[in-house]
């Protein structure tokens, strides 16, 4: 499946981003000005109604009715404040009888009761305070619409905000100069990656300080950069080493097929091409250990997690290699240790057995005998021979590719124990040498594979 990249400008991205977010919150600041505003403006203007009506109070208590609408003018004038009003008399009834009123004002009284009220007049909302003259039978009434309010306050929410938003452009510019400026290490680094050698990784360089945002992507690089060159250097001597070691059997395969060739007796004839399909075979396993080394590498941790029954995998692996066994009289034994369950890779797992198995019974003299034994308690695998064993000083030297052991004419090509090490490494077990079988003069080999816990499961 082909993965689709997509790719954005971060730049653009995050000056995008704070825009916006600065545009958020202008305009929540613009909603928290104009409340504070319109309550700033409702105690200013019920202060300038509670004067109002005061002085409306006063002017009707002397007995100027007349003069009402006059002064309210100039007080209007004055104030620059639009009021309605109505002036009350309480009559011998007991009831409110209307002196005089502005034109917006109906001629029944707008409130029963003193103080502030809210109510609507002719389909709008008004603002009334109700003042009585406490010496003689007079009320007032002013009134004021709430749309002045309102208008008061959005201009000054505006005056407030206005600047602010004529900035924006300027605040738009300032992101992108300081983004820039921060993304500047990004750059750095990207150029000093496009600078790499592909052949030759080196650590990435940028001069000056790295922010400590961007220093782990750098230090991540430089790790990056280090196990490519390792995995490089590690593939170029393994190449080099493949290619000798095929070189010489296809030199000696081609000897002896020119000898058979040109061999007259049929006696001669047979023993070169028996050579010839001893050094086939002996190149087919060659390759097929390079192919499981090549299979190693790549995914590394892929199917890591699958339960597999080790003795079950060991009894199977050993009724394959059985008839290798027979054919040069050794024994090989499965010995009872308990059930094992462990979490990794089956095939992996079969390989490590199979390549134990097999170099147990390629340096074992005939006659030999082999042990597997798996150990459910101490969750290990044990492979045992009585062969010529290893010395201690070259035991890590068996694990390298290439490597075989001296004094012993096995046909191996000196992977076996290289593929079971990478496949140990990969499982996050442990690999010991310990003294094997018993035999004349001193003990075989026995290569033991102990698994961590975390890799046991609990059906073990």
């Amino acid at each position: 499946m082909t993965q689709v990249r997509v790719v954005y400008s971060l730049r653009r991205r995050l000056v995008a981003m704070l825009i916006v977010a600065v545009a958020a919150l202008w305009s929540l600041s613009a909603v928290v000005a104009f409340r504070i505003a319109h309550e700033e403006a409702d105690e200013l203007f019920d202060a300038q109604l509670m004067q109002v009506a005061e002085t409306l109070l006063a002017i009707v208590a002397a007995g100027q009715s007349p003069q009402v609408a006059q002064e309210m003018a100039e007080h209007q004038h004055a104030y620059q404040l639009p009021v309605a009003f109505q002036a009350l008399v309480h009559d011998e009834q007991g009831r409110w009888q209307l002196l005089v009123r502005s034109s917006e004002m109906p001629e029944q009284p707008v409130t029963g009761s003193a103080g502030f009220e809210e109510r609507e007049l002719d389909g709008e909302l008004w603002r009334f305070v109700t003042l009585d003259h406490g010496h003689s039978p007079y009320r007032v009434i002013v009134g004021q619409n709430h749309g002045a309010r309102y208008r008061l306050a959005g201009e000054v929410a505006l005056h407030l905000l206005l600047p602010i938003l004529f900035g924006l452009p300027l605040i738009a510019v300032a992101i992108w100069a300081v983004v820039s400026r921060a993304l500047r290490p990004v750059h750095d680094v990207a150029t000093a990656v496009r600078g790499l050698d592909a052949r030759c990784p080196e650590p990435v360089l940028v001069d000056g300080a790295l922010p400590e945002e961007i220093e782990p992507l750098v230090s991540s690089l430089d790790a990056l950069m280090s196990r490519v060159t390792e995995a490089l250097d590690h593939e170029r001597r393994f190449t080099a080493d493949a290619a000798h070691e095929l070189r010489t059997p296809l030199a000696a395969v081609k000897i002896q097929a020119q000898v058979a060739r040109r061999a007259a007796e049929e006696g001669i004839r047979s023993h070169a091409l028996d050579q010839v399909l001893s050094g086939v075979e002996r190149m087919t396993h060659l390759v097929e250990q390079l192919l499981t080394l090549a299979r190693l590498d790549p995914d590394a941790h892929a199917g890591a997690d699958a339960p597999v029954d080790l003795a079950e995998l060991a009894e199977s692996v050993c009724s394959v290699l059985t008839p290798q066994a027979l054919r040069r009289h050794q024994s090989l034994e499965l010995e009872p240790g308990g059930g094992l369950v462990v979490h990794g890779n089956r095939w992996w797992l079969e390989v490590l057995i199979r390549n134990l198995v097999d170099n147990a019974l390629r340096y074992s003299p005939e006659g030999g005998r082999v042990v597997v034994l798996v150990d459910g308690r101490a969750a290990s695998l044990t492979v045992a021979d009585n062969g010529p064993g290893i010395a201690p000083e070259l035991r890590q030297q068996m694990l390298t590719r290439f490597a075989r052991g001296t004094g012993n004419d096995a046909d191996g090509c000196g992977l076996g124990l290289s593929i079971v090490a990478r496949i140990v490494d990969i499982a996050g077990a442990r690999l010991d040498f310990e003294p094997g079988l018993l035999r004349d003069g001193g003990h075989g080999l026995a290569v033991v594979v102990r698994f961590p816990s975390r890799a046991v499961s609990a059906e073990a």
